[in-house]
């Protein structure tokens, strides 16, 4: 089959939708897809991509990845592709995923859309675009990332069916022996983009209160990189605390590894986590984890079961506070992440997007409980699909 995937943004930059594509579209190549991904952003220097990649927009006006490419190229490239099905990813500003969507679905592509952030706080702009262009009688299938996620944009979409079609995973890659523990206070971990919507300054106010009232009690290893990580450098240096609270940087996913695998307790303190890939990762490494509930965490992390799902920060503070009092409860969930795999991996991430691209193709055909054999989009032939 042959697959274009949209997203605005992609590699080199990085980001949870540009790894997750990335992934994505490479395990599709490997069991026989024809994947290509269509995107915005620039190649890096040393850019060398397994699936091809064609990147729209050079030297247009633009912000960032993003860049100004009319409506008449943007069809000419996606026509270019032959796709027997168009899967675009959208975050909460995506106009080339937007745009694609609307023109492949016109086009009479089958055409899935995947959500990969939380609309909660946008739903009322993207509902006043999406009533503009009618996305919501669109003939493609809507998804999102998580059931928290999928509720927003259902309600963006004015009710519109949204299926989940999670991030995919494979956790036994993150299940490493763990490392010995030599009798030191527990460390707590956490993998963030340093960023306002992932909230590493509150969990650093949180981290930072807790060194008061526990000096020596814990130590906490934050990784990731992005605007906000030179200012918390500073804080953790004025509060002299740089012992007990390490600011990691970005590190590879190796280096990632091994962290999880000498620490005792993951914290993911944002609000609005749409999937949490670094906390799925961090559970699969046997990690008890802390998240908010209400986001897209808490699709697989079950309260008291894989780790503890909390409602404030005041709540997140005293159920780490409690859990380090009680090491009997993080060993109890620990054992428990160890023995039994998360149902996410990317074995029924494949199965369920290549389910999801038959239903687009019925879609398009309109007539689901006839439509049989070779699929001819109505709008351009040279488009077919088996089904």
């Amino acid at each position: 089959m042959r697959i274009t995937h949209v997203t605005d943004v992609f590699l080199p930059r990085l980001g949870g939708i540009e790894l997750q594509v990335d992934d994505l579209s490479s395990r599709q190549l490997h069991s026989g897809h024809q994947p290509t991904v269509l995107t915005t952003t620039a190649p890096g220097a040393d850019t060398a991509d397994a699936v091809p990649v064609r990147r729209l927009g050079h030297g247009t006006a633009g912000i960032g990845p993003y860049r100004v490419v009319r409506e008449p190229l943007l069809l000419r490239a996606l026509r270019a592709d032959r796709p027997d099905v168009v899967h675009a990813h959208i975050s909460a500003f995506s106009p080339l995923a937007w745009t694609l969507t609307r023109l492949a679905a016109a086009d009479g592509i089958p055409t899935v859309v995947t959500v990969h952030s939380m609309w909660h706080d946008i739903v009322p702009l993207v509902r006043r675009y999406a009533r503009r262009y009618g996305a919501a009688s669109w003939p493609v299938t809507w998804t999102a990332v998580s059931t928290a996620a999928a509720a927003a944009v259902q309600d963006a979409l004015d009710g519109a069916p949204v299926a989940v079609l999670p991030n995919g995973i494979d956790p036994a890659a993150w299940l490493a022996p763990p490392a010995p523990r030599t009798g030191a206070a527990p460390t707590l971990i956490s993998v963030l983009r340093m960023v306002r919507r992932k909230r590493p300054a509150a969990l650093l106010d949180l981290l930072l209160v807790m060194r008061t009232v526990r000096p020596g009690g814990f130590r906490a290893v934050l990784v990731g990189d992005g605007p906000l990580l030179p200012g918390l450098r500073r804080r953790v240096a004025a509060a002299g605390a740089e012992a007990d609270i390490v600011l990691a940087g970005a590190l590879d996913r190796p280096a990632i590894r091994a962290l999880l695998a000498a620490a005792d307790l993951y914290v993911a303190p944002a609000r609005h986590e749409s999937f949490g890939i670094a906390a799925l990762e961090a559970r699969s490494a046997g990690l008890p984890v802390v998240a908010r509930a209400g986001s897209g965490i808490a699709d697989f992390i079950r309260d008291g079961t894989e780790g503890w799902l909390v409602h404030s920060d005041d709540d997140l503070r005293g159920t780490v506070e409690s859990l380090l009092d009680d090491p009997a409860r993080l060993t109890a969930v620990a054992r428990h992440n160890r023995a039994v795999a998360p149902g996410v991996s990317w074995g029924t991430v494949l199965a369920a997007a290549d389910a999801l691209y038959d239903t687009a193709a019925h879609r398009q055909c309109r007539l689901p409980v006839h439509c049989r054999g070779q699929f001819v989009s109505p709008r351009n032939p040279s488009i077919s699909y088996t089904l």
